[in-house]
């Protein structure tokens, strides 16, 4: 490199609207990775997940296991009542995990530790389940999934997001 194009490269890095054009596209480019950031985030954080992309995988390893089970639903002992199901009984998370057979890579997370035990990881945390999560994952008879929320913080035992998270 010549001596002229070393000052002139110089002279370029050091020219003030360069630089100012420079630190304008840095900050334009931080600014829109912050609103790609809020754009995606849903009401549960930063889960990235709306409540139909968390039932779906749900629903859908409840109908692989009833295939495979002739029909049989991955149920525990216990039921629970709200305006979307008149009678549900509590899903065995554990049966739909890759691990025992299932499709589900790991169970799904704000599962709540019932004290009674009447949850999806039958009173044990082994699973994610924890005092501090809302929902408990719930089926009807016809094999349909629907969430309820039963923690302390929840408004509403109806299926579906009820304004708290976990």
């Amino acid at each position: 490199m010549s001596e002229e194009q070393k000052k002139s490269a110089k002279r370029w890095f050091t020219n003030r609207r360069v630089i100012f054009a420079l630190r304008f596209i840095i900050f334009c480019i931080i600014i829109a990775i912050v609103i790609y950031i809020v754009a995606t985030q849903d009401q549960f954080g930063s889960t990235g997940h709306t409540w139909d992309e968390r039932t779906a995988p749900i629903q859908d390893a409840v109908k692989q296991y009833q295939s495979a089970h002739n029909g049989t639903l991955p149920v525990l002992n216990g039921t629970y009542t709200n305006a979307n199901c008149s009678q549900c009984n509590v899903l065995n998370i554990s049966a739909l995990l890759l691990a025992n057979g299932g499709t589900l890579r790991v169970a799904p997370d704000g599962l709540n530790l019932s004290a009674s035990g009447n949850d999806n990881c039958s009173g044990n945390s082994s699973l994610g389940c924890s005092n501090n999560s809302s929902y408990i994952w719930i089926v009807d008879s016809h094999g349909k999934v629907f969430s309820y929320c039963a923690g302390p913080y929840c408004s509403s035992n109806n299926s579906g997001y009820q304004g708290v998270w976990p």
